[in-house]
């Protein structure tokens, strides 16, 4: 009767495609079968499980780039695994389930040609390959008898592409940390510019955005530039990933004269705009850039410098609510001190940057109040720290 009963279960939740045993101290493959309410083909997922009591073991996905390659973004980090006690699981996309790279895999299947975006061609998200990798989750989360709450995430060239726009259009999905090594190029949260490259979009009213599209009554999706910007994500770059002749790196006259002409500058447009709109928006921003001297388009190594983040806390909620509350004045015109409004008892340390982005500024806010008496007349960005979590002010000093 047990049997049965078990049997049955795989059978009615989103499962893989039979009863995959993940046992400790094991390395494989499984193949997924995404069931309804998604429309997605199956997925071929290769994994690594160390020694330890899987029930608890935290959960790693790494996604690949072009080369659909999930079992070598498996090895690269099984001996990490093993020392760290962390499950690794790399999803293949294949060229034969989800043809074509950049709109099936890259840009998730949103639109059918994600580089000319149409209304009508707009799917519903159980077509998105994104809306795939909860499920994924859970299946594995059942077969091991689990109780993780989040799982992280590594995706390295293409597969950073994947990930941040993963982070986009699925801003409740379980993601913990995200890191985003050496994109080709990003959808970068930038009104003005058409999607993928901004969240303009080419038809609809011409003050329509990505967001408003998602969120309209046609539609109904929460999906937010708050969210996006609270998700735990680090943008990883490699200083010398600068050769504007790399094989596979998009170039056209859009991303380039936006983003630039290498990953390197691509990511840091991407991180520093995001940042720069968070202010503005006066929302927390999550989000970190780690350079990694000497890196090149170096997976290998871009892993071995990501683990830090994959073994990092996830987000705090408690630090989410106390920046969420933060408020200043005078607002955004300054004198001689900020003056600050938050219920949090935690030590808030703050940077203060020039428009040019250099630190001019670092401290601790005491008795809540902040002295910047000794910055010159400008515009400066205030970032406030509570934890993990951080939060973006703009201010004009007189």
């Amino acid at each position: 009767m047990k049997y049965r009963l078990k049997f049955l279960v795989c059978l009615i939740i989103t499962s893989f495609s039979y009863c995959q045993n993940l046992n400790p101290n094991s390395t494989g493959a499984f193949t997924f079968n995404p069931q309804y309410p998604l429309n997605r083909p199956s997925i071929r997922v290769f994994y690594h499980i160390p020694q330890g009591d899987i029930s608890i073991m935290p959960i790693l996905f790494s996604f690949h780039g072009s080369g659909r390659n999930g079992d070598d973004y498996r090895d690269l980090w099984i001996d990490m695994a093993n020392q760290h006690g962390f499950m690794i699981f790399a999803p293949e996309f294949s060229s034969s389930n989800y043809p074509g790279l950049g709109d099936n895999y890259l840009m998730g299947n949103v639109f059918e040609d994600g580089d000319n975006p149409a209304q009508s061609e707009f799917n519903d998200p159980s077509e998105w390959t994104f809306s795939t990798i909860d499920p994924l989750f859970e299946s594995i989360k059942f077969n091991v008898s689990g109780t993780q709450t989040f799982y992280n995430a590594w995706g390295h060239s293409g597969g950073a592409q994947f990930l941040h726009r993963f982070a986009l259009f699925v801003p409740n999905s379980k993601l913990g940390v995200g890191v985003c090594s050496n994109a080709g190029w990003y959808t970068v949260p930038q009104s003005g510019v058409d999607y993928p490259y901004g969240i303009s979009l080419p038809f609809g009213p011409a003050d329509q955005n990505l967001f408003d599209f998602l969120q309209s009554p046609a539609n109904g999706l929460n999906i937010n530039l708050d969210q996006f910007f609270s998700k735990q994500l680090i943008i990883h770059l490699g200083t010398n990933d600068t050769d504007s002749n790399s094989s596979g790196l998009r170039h056209n006259s859009d991303v380039d004269n936006q983003q630039g002409l290498n990953r390197y500058v691509r990511g840091q447009y991407f991180f520093s705009t995001s940042q720069a709109l968070a202010g503005d928006s006066d929302t927390v921003f999550n989000w970190e850039r780690r350079d990694v001297p000497g890196a090149s388009h170096q997976s290998q190594v871009m892993a071995n410098d990501a683990l830090q983040f994959i073994l990092s806390s996830p987000l705090s909620s408690q630090a989410s609510s106390a920046l969420s509350a933060l408020r200043f004045y005078p607002n955004p015109v300054v004198s001689d001190y900020v003056r600050f409004s938050y219920s949090s008892q935690r030590p808030m340390p703050v940077t203060v940057y020039d428009a040019l982005g250099a630190v001019v500024l670092k401290s601790i806010i005491e008795n809540q109040i902040l002295d910047v008496s000794s910055l010159s007349a400008g515009i400066y960005s205030i970032k406030i720290e509570v934890g993990t979590l951080s939060k973006i002010k703009k201010i004009i000093k007189l």
